[in-house]
Formats: C-alpha cells, structure tokens, sequence
C-alpha cells in the first residue's frame, strides 16, 4: 500500500471583478464541493479584489486545481508565494475555510507583505515555505473563520 504525500500551494491573485457576499457564498460552495471530492483542504482569504489561499492534498490534486486557477478568468495576476511536500496538513478540518478581511487587519502580522505595491515581494525571499504557511495559519487562527 503506498501512502500520499501531501503537497501545499499558496497562492494570491487579484479578482477581475469585485466579490460580494453571493459571489464569494457560490465561490466556496463550489471549492468545498470540489474539495471534498478530491481530499483536498485549506483556507481562502479575501481582501478589497486580493485572494490569498492555501491549497493542502496529493500533489496531483493540488496542482490540477491550481493550473485551472491560473486559466480561471476572475483570477489575474496569479502569483505562486509558496509551494512543496508537507508532513501534515494545517487546515485539515476545513475544505476550504475563509476569510474576509480588511487590509487594516494584517498590518499586525509578523512578516506582513502590503501586496498592493508593487515591490511587496523582495527579489530575494526573506521567509522559506514553511514560515509564510505558518503566517497564514496563525493568521486565520487569530479570529473566527467562516465555514
């Protein structure tokens, strides 16, 4: 019997169109559906047109979503921050959480990249994979999350 190695994928993107609360209700009802069929779990953030989203699962699952992302069109600007093998999953009891947030509440975060300049990536990453995963999962730990 072979075991599944699990892969992570962290991504941000800009959406073509605003999000309202119907848009990003059906969003999620698709991805959570999706999701559960393919063992595939993680969290969403939502901010003023920005997503950022982890993706956890086997790496074939992983990247078929993200490559239909990528051709997605309300994603543009589809930017992979992190991606690789993982020992356990941080968002196993969500098949996809969420999140939306006001730019004003990430300032506090360790770390904190303001992804509407247009320099918020450094040319050299100053944090390794595992660091902006565990950003993210303190991030969406600090308050309620939407499911």
């Amino acid at each position: 019997m072979s075991t599944v190695t699990l892969h992570h994928l962290v991504y941000q993107s800009t959406t073509t169109l605003p999000m309202g609360d119907q848009e990003l209700k059906t969003l999620l009802k698709q991805s959570r559906d999706w999701n559960a069929q393919h063992q595939l779990t993680g969290v969403l953030l939502y901010s003023e047109h920005n997503i950022m989203q982890v993706l956890e699962g086997p790496k074939d699952e992983v990247f078929y979503i993200f490559n239909k992302i990528e051709q997605d069109i309300r994603h543009r600007n589809v930017t992979r921050l992190a991606d690789g093998e993982i020992q356990q999953r941080n968002f196993s009891q969500w098949s996809m959480g969420f999140k939306a947030v006001a730019s004003s509440e990430f300032q506090h975060l360790a770390g904190y990249l303001n992804i509407n300049q247009a320099d918020f990536l450094p040319p050299t990453p100053a944090q390794n994979d595992a660091s902006l995963h565990s950003l993210l999962a303190s991030f969406v730990a600090d308050d309620v999350i939407r499911f």
